[in-house]
């Protein structure tokens, strides 16, 4: 009798743990992998292609989430958790940019900083500076950004000489056309122009300079006019930049008032002795 319980209870526990093995198996398995965070940016990239020197307009980039194993190449990019887009404001393109390009903060140049002006200019173009001062600058009325005409006003010495300081031997003659103002001294832009004007109170500071943007050729004129004589801006109109370029000749003062012969004499060199003075013109005449 004994015997029997015992191998009742035997049979008894094999087939509750028949049961709980079989529950067991056929439950839903959990599963205890741990699956690996993947870390994202928000990053800036272009929205179309860009040239150089363009300046920042935010219709020209957005945002777009990449992940970090797509940056391990890149040095740097601009991250929207931490970078200001303040920080682009007067900037330019420093470069040439695909459209869908991601972004760095040195793509992108101010106006301090160097490079900036030579990304500004054109293909094939140059960057020259002439002297200025309150009247051939248009009375500081000329910035950049606008188009100007550069004039040389001059005069043959060797016929001055010759012809006893005759009037005929001035002449004025347009050297360049519709060539685009870059700079203004140091102020490369607009508002930055008229910051310093509002603080020089409108006066043009000693020995400035306009910086212009001409061909080769021009620029080797503009260099030589540089040293014949006198050169001066003409601010030109917005309204026909690409249809106003003529042929201009040359003008002398025979055009304007053909009855001037003489103008007063230039005093060049005074000479003094023990009993006499000298007053030698640069005609090569001798006062007395």
């Amino acid at each position: 009798m004994h015997a029997k319980r015992l191998v009742y209870l035997s049979v008894c526990t094999s087939l509750l743990g028949l049961i709980w093995l079989f529950f067991s198996l056929s439950a839903p398995v959990k599963s205890t992998s741990r699956q690996d965070v993947v870390k994202t940016y928000e990053v800036l990239v272009t929205t179309q292609d860009i040239t150089i020197g363009r300046p920042y307009s935010a219709s020209l980039f957005a945002w777009k989430t990449v992940n970090e194993q797509d940056l391990s190449a890149r040095i740097d990019f601009i991250d929207k958790a931490t970078f200001l887009m303040s920080t682009l404001k007067n900037t330019v393109a420093a470069d040439d940019f695909v459209a869908g390009q991601i972004l760095s903060p040195s793509d992108f140049l101010k106006p301090e900083q160097g490079g900036f002006l030579s990304v500004m200019l054109r293909p094939s173009y140059r960057a020259v500076s002439v002297p200025v001062d309150q009247v051939t600058a248009n009375s500081g009325l000329i910035g950049p950004g606008d188009h100007v005409d550069v004039l040389l006003l001059a005069s043959k010495e060797q016929e001055l000489r010759s012809r006893g300081n005759e009037t005929q031997s001035l002449y004025v003659k347009t050297i360049a056309q519709n060539v685009r103002v870059l700079a203004f001294n140091d102020a490369l832009q607009l508002t930055r122009y008229m910051e310093k004007q509002k603080n020089n109170k409108g006066v043009l500071p000693d020995n400035s300079t306009v910086t212009l943007e001409v061909s080769p050729t021009q620029a080797n004129q503009i260099t030589l006019a540089n040293q014949l004589g006198t050169l001066s801006m003409v601010l030109r109109s917005k309204n026909n930049l690409d249809t106003d370029n003529v042929a201009i000749a040359a003008i002398n003062v025979d055009d304007i008032l053909p009855a001037i012969k003489q103008v007063q004499p230039d005093i060049g060199l005074v000479e003094f002795r023990a009993k006499e003075k000298r007053v030698m013109s640069n005609a090569g005449t001798e006062n007395d």
